[in-house]
């Protein structure tokens, strides 16, 4: 386990917007616990599905891997099988953890490290993609080219996972969510401060779309079916089949 995140105790003094820099890498699993209502669910769903979808002699894809949570549960639900992990992120923090926390996968050829923008990266081959929390930190005109990449580099019968925090069309029912779930952040430790000043640091460069978006994007696309698969106050995981 990581440090205990406190990089928000006296609010966000510097001002600057949030990135995931080596101070948010070395406390980034207490944070993404302690603020992320579901998301050890979400990751254990990518374990269950990963075994249900991944094909020998394919590909599996974690795209903005962090410290590689995801990557992990891929590296074991695979293991029985003819396959090849491939984790992306693009910050450089992320990876040079990743490549100490995986270096016996890295050297026995089950798994490449890749420090990269996924927006660039290539998708071949692939039986299962994850994307988890990613495309709320893309800009929106590069959502769809993402998952249109993705699409086309999936096998058929392959399977997207992804998660993202969404906002509802009712802005009462957001305001209402996002309250709740500041309360869980406080019920896990953070302080009112800490919430807003962390608020503030992701403003306009986190930016949540419905669920309703997300759906169409898949369809427009051309994914064969979708479903939600877990949702917790304004986070989900979805399962897409092409």
């Amino acid at each position: 386990m990581g440090k205990q995140d406190d990089i928000f105790i006296e609010g966000n003094l510097s001002g600057l917007p949030f990135s995931f820099n080596e101070e948010v890498t070395e406390v980034f699993e207490d944070m993404i616990d302690r603020s992320v209502p579901g998301y050890k669910t979400s990751v254990n769903l990518v374990d269950y599905y990963s075994r249900q979808y991944s094909r020998d002699n394919s590909y599996v894809y974690d795209l903005g891997c962090s410290l590689g949570a995801s990557t992990k549960v891929l590296l074991d639900s695979v293991n029985d099988k003819n396959i090849k992990v491939i984790s992306i992120d693009n910050s450089a923090a992320m990876i040079e953890k990743c490549n100490k926390l995986f270096s016996s996968y890295v050297d026995e050829g089950r798994l490449e490290l890749k420090l990269e923008d996924i927006n660039i990266s290539e998708i071949t081959n692939a039986s299962v993609v994850v994307i988890n929390f990613v495309l709320q930190f893309l800009d929106r005109d590069k959502r769809t080219l993402l998952i249109e990449k993705i699409f086309k580099g999936l096998n058929p019968g392959g399977g997207l996972l992804i998660s993202e925090k969404v906002h509802f069309q009712s802005d009462r029912e957001s305001k209402n969510i996002s309250l709740l779930h500041h309360l869980f952040k406080e019920k896990n430790g953070y302080t009112k401060m800490e919430i807003a000043a962390k608020r503030d640091s992701l403003e306009g460069v986190m930016v949540t779309e419905t669920e309703e978006v997300h759906f169409q994007r898949m369809n427009r696309v051309g994914f064969s079916r979708g479903e939600k698969l877990m949702s917790n106050l304004n986070f989900a995981t979805y399962l897409f089949i092409k």
